[in-house]
């Protein structure tokens, strides 16, 4: 999807909206003020934007290391999208929401829904990708506001294909907001989308004391669609992976969030991994086909000694179980049982871990704590 094919309309604001070729990124206005992140995260779109193919990949490799061992408190609330083949992911970090609308089916992501950033892939077609402020609601764009380059004040962002209807654009807009008011959406020339008019359901973990931050980090994934049963270990959802927006579920009148997660991965000092998708640890996890497919997320392990590969070990969660399996690595993957005094290497094929067990990477130890909706059977 080429920059020449998209159109980005802006509505004015505190905010900023920058636009680096094909990718385009909302800062939002209460967090916009903060010169040096903000000026990091815009430098490392334009970087990540100026290298040849789509860019998608390339900005996650680099909020990756950016985000290392940051806060929310000390890095800028953001609403990204970047082009992948075939389509456009979106990242969310903090107080910001993301509308995707195409050919009927509305879906609604919040950057609240993760510890450190949600990130969606949408296939091809789609009608538009809309970003916002949550302190700022919705988003009203003039039908011929056209960003072409460069960084402009404003509240939020509506990207669309240029060879769609704005129309059609102005009318789905419309309907969005018709539950607020009448009179509002009814402006001339405007698309609305509110996303504080919709129910949100959250969803909380309480495994125990959270560790301390730390250098390593995880980058969830929002799923595509609710789904009544996970996949077998390691595969995606053939029900929705890479399907249309049409031909995945969606409520129109609620947000879709992540399935409930059957525990969490615990390490002192070190990251919480909510087990609700598949996840690739290692050093350089963004390297692994099943993450540059967004079939699975990266948990990404600092090593100075080096005992970690770059692609180490994958987790998966399926029908309420846990599994564990080594990528290879050189220095292997283990698990132990509650009170067991040896650990046991696990090879390339799943291993089932329960709650309570133990999970070793270099020298990263892992606990697995459920919050009870684990199958024990």
């Amino acid at each position: 999807m080429g920059d020449e094919r998209v159109r980005v309309g802006v509505e004015a604001g505190a905010g900023l909206v920058a636009r680096f070729g094909e990718a385009v990124v909302l800062v939002a206005p209460d967090t916009a003020a903060d010169d040096v992140p903000t000026g990091e995260l815009l430098h490392l779109v334009e970087t990540a934007a100026s290298q040849a193919g789509p860019p998608g990949a390339a900005v996650a490799a680099g909020l990756a290391a950016w985000i290392s061992g940051r806060t929310p408190a000390d890095s800028p609330a953001f609403g990204l999208v970047a082009p992948v083949d075939d389509g456009v992911v979106v990242f969310l970090r903090g107080a910001v929401w993301a509308e995707l609308v195409g050919s009927g089916a509305t879906r609604q992501l919040s950057g609240r829904q993760a510890l450190t950033w949600v990130d969606q892939v949408v296939p091809l077609p789609f009608d538009r990708v809309s970003i916002g402020s949550e302190a700022e609601g919705p988003v009203r764009v003039h039908p011929r506001s056209d960003l072409r380059a460069g960084v402009v004040p404003a509240r939020g962002f509506v990207l669309t294909p240029s060879g769609g209807s704005p129309a059609a654009a102005e009318e789905i807009g419309s309907a969005a907001a018709g539950r607020v008011g009448t009179a509002e959406a009814a402006e001339a020339g405007s698309e609305r989308v509110d996303p504080r008019d919709r129910t949100t359901t959250t969803q909380t973990l309480t495994p125990g004391p959270s560790p301390a931050p730390s250098a390593d980090r995880v980058t969830p994934v929002a799923p595509a669609g609710a789904r009544a049963e996970p996949a077998e270990p390691g595969r995606q959802d053939a029900a929705t992976a890479g399907a249309p927006l049409e031909d995945q579920p969606a409520d129109t009148g609620a947000t879709v969030l992540a399935a409930p997660p059957v525990g969490a991965l615990v390490s002192e000092g070190g990251p919480t991994v909510l087990l609700d998708r598949d996840y690739v640890l290692g050093r350089e996890p963004h390297n692994d086909p099943s993450v540059q497919a967004a079939s699975a997320s990266p948990v990404v392990l600092h090593d100075p000694e080096n005992l970690i590969s770059r692609v180490h070990a994958y987790v998966s969660v399926a029908a309420g179980s846990v599994y564990v399996r080594d990528a290879p690595s050189v220095s292997g993957t283990y698990v132990a049982a509650p009170g067991a005094e040896d650990w046991t290497r696990v090879d390339p094929e799943p291993t089932r871990i329960l709650p309570g067990w133990s999970l070793r990477v270099g020298k990263r130890v892992f606990v697995f704590q459920s919050t009870g909706a684990t199958r024990h059977g």
